[in-house]
């Protein structure tokens, strides 16, 4: 009985083994395409930085230029909302040093804060348009964003 217990513990690791072994070579291939696509993404990257020193690099407004209207109006309106608060930042410091009278700091910055808000309005706005929304919420309590 111990022989036939042997036989059928070895026919158990032998199937396992099998197993293993085939799963083994799967993964063999799938390493040596992986292996050799990213030798060929190498070698392509070191041709072009071979090259890059005499390509013409390409313009700035290329590369800044927004994909559609709507990815344009988020860059400008992101733009201008920082502008306004680093308006607003700095207006505050003038204050602190005695350059610009409280008075008129209390009636600019009312009115450079109405068009940040906006400013943000319109962010949130393009940013949902664009599927770039967080879900956060903000500016839905206008009901106009």
């Amino acid at each position: 009985h111990s022989l036939s217990a042997q036989h059928s513990a070895m026919l158990t690791a032998l199937h396992a083994l099998q197993s293993e072994t085939a799963q083994l070579e799967a993964l063999e291939g799938a390493l040596l395409s992986n292996s050799a696509s990213l030798n060929s993404s190498l070698a392509s990257a070191d041709a072009l930085i071979k090259r890059a020193p005499q390509m013409t690099p390409p313009s700035i407004d290329d590369l800044l230029v927004a994909p559609t209207v709507v990815a344009n109006q988020l860059y400008e309106a992101v733009a201008e909302e920082r502008a306004l608060g680093d308006t607003i930042f700095v207006l505050g410091r003038a204050v602190e040093k005695g350059r610009v009278a409280p008075q008129t700091f209390v009636k600019v910055t009312r009115g450079l804060a109405r068009e940040w808000w906006l400013k943000k309005v319109l962010v949130r706005k393009c940013a949902r348009g664009l599927g770039l929304d967080d879900g956060s919420g903000w500016g839905r309590e206008t009901g106009r964003a």
